[in-house]
C-alpha cells in the first residue's frame, strides 16, 4: 500500500548518499534507496535508474500520487536518459508535489524535496509500479 511504503521510506530520512549502495548502514544512491524500499515490501524493481525507462505504467504527473515514482534525467538535462529518481510523498493542490530521494547534491543524503524549477527542468515521467 502506498501509505505504508512512504511511511517506511520516511523512516530512512537522513541516511547519507553513497554511490552504488543499497545498504542503509553505509548509505544509498537514488535507485539503491528505491530498490531497498520496494524490496522491503517484496516488490522487485530494477536496480539502476536507467532501467526504469520501461518499468511500471506511465501516468500523467497530475494523476500521480503517494508511492508513485518520479523519474528525472541525470544532472545533464540535455541527455534524456533517466539518471535520478524518487518516491512521491504527496501531490495535491494544498501541498505541491513532494518526493523523497537520495541526492548527491547539496543535501547529500535522503531528503524530501519539492518539485521545484530545477527538478521540473529534469523531469522525464512518473510511473506506478504497484497495483
Amino acid at each position: 500500500k502506498p501509505d505504508s511504503l512512504v511511511a517506511f521510506a520516511e523512516t530512512l530520512i537522513g541516511i547519507p548518499y553513497k554511490y552504488g549502495s543499497t545498504d542503509p548502514s553505509i548509505g544509498f544512491d537514488c535507485s539503491g534507496f528505491i530498490t531497498y524500499v520496494f524490496n522491503h515490501f517484496n516488490t522487485d524493481v530494477p536496480r539502476a535508474s536507467k532501467d526504469f525507462e520501461n518499468t511500471g505504467v506511465e501516468i500523467p504527473i497530475s494523476k500521480s500520487g503517494k508511492g508513485d515514482l518520479i523519474l528525472f534525467t541525470g544532472t545533464d538535462s540535455t541527455e534524456k536518459i533517466i539518471g535520478h529518481m524518487g518516491i512521491i510523498v504527496s501531490n495535491d493542490r494544498d501541498d505541491s508535489l513532494r518526493f523523497i530521494h537520495s541526492t548527491s547534491g547539496k543535501a547529500y543524503g535522503l531528503v524530501i524535496t519539492t518539485f521545484n524549477q530545477y527538478y521540473q527542468s529534469r523531469f522525464v515521467k512518473t510511473i506506478r509500479v504497484f497495483h
